[in-house]
């Protein structure tokens, strides 16, 4: 199939889910601010960028896996706009497949990410290195308490509380773990030293505590360790001004689509 054939026949079943034509047009319009994201902190050819995109959302084994853990646990239930951005609620998989496309364009050999339960970036990431064939992602989380089933199955609440005898990282395929070390705890106690451990990284992904003075901490301190080309990226940059007050103080270009922020280290 074409790719034309197959992104207006992924469309189509987005716009029988969503139904309303203004969320649709919106998504459309998040897809043009990712590119834009891919064109100003990547610069890589465009074409090649959305052939990645293209390649995790057709994906079926590796996202059927995910989906599974997340059904299996929760409330969630597979749809096709899953991947889009349905008005400012979000989406399940769209800042994932964006961090995919990232890792498959930067080829890194070391990315750090805080936070990460129930461990959806961190699933993409590692699917990303596996297809790279190269690179280890770093994980530095401090998971919820576990709590009940029935909070989980009806609300769904996947970020917020953890699967009884679970641990973070839940819905990742076991498959993939290998290149993926976890320090449990917060970043305050496992970064410093994990810096000082790996000398130079290519990416850190913030997505832990979003308070602004954790924020910029961690922005602070990962800074002098991204190599020169490398990548900041920040979940939830309109939580507060954090990311954008760091980016203007270090005269780097802050980008963002909805809340997944951008830059790079020039």
């Amino acid at each position: 199939m074409s790719n034309l054939k197959r992104d207006a026949a992924v469309w189509a079943a987005r716009i029988r889910e969503c139904r309303n034509p203004l969320l649709w047009l919106s998504a459309i319009d998040y897809d043009r601010q990712r590119m834009e994201i891919f064109n100003g902190v990547l610069q890589s050819e465009l074409g090649k960028t959305a052939n990645y995109l293209r390649e995790i959302e057709d994906d079926a084994p590796f996202i059927a896996d995910v989906r599974d853990r997340l059904a299996r646990w929760t409330a969630y239930k597979p749809r096709a706009i899953d991947f889009m951005m349905s008005g400012r609620s979000g989406s399940v998989f769209f800042n994932e497949v964006t961090l995919y496309a990232i890792v498959r364009v930067i080829q890194p050999d070391v990315v750090i990410e805080t936070g990460g339960t129930p461990g959806k970036s961190t699933a993409f990431i590692l699917r990303a290195m596996e297809r790279n064939n190269k690179g280890h992602l770093y994980t530095i989380d401090l998971p919820p308490q576990n709590t009940n089933q029935r909070m989980l199955t009806e609300h769904g609440t996947w970020h917020q509380a953890l699967p009884q005898g679970l641990s973070s990282g839940w819905v990742v395929p076991e498959v993939l773990r290998d290149r993926n070390t976890l320090y449990s705890g917060k970043s305050s106690e496992h970064l410093p030293a994990l810096l000082a451990k790996l000398d130079k990284i290519d990416i850190f992904l913030h997505d832990s505590d979003h308070s602004y003075e954790n924020m910029v901490w961690e922005f602070e301190t990962a800074w002098p360790a991204i190599k020169p080309g490398g990548i900041v990226l920040s979940d939830d940059v309109l939580a507060n001004s954090s990311f954008f007050d760091f980016c203007r103080r270090k005269k780097s270009r802050a980008r963002h689509v909805f809340n997944l922020g951008a830059t790079r280290r020039s």
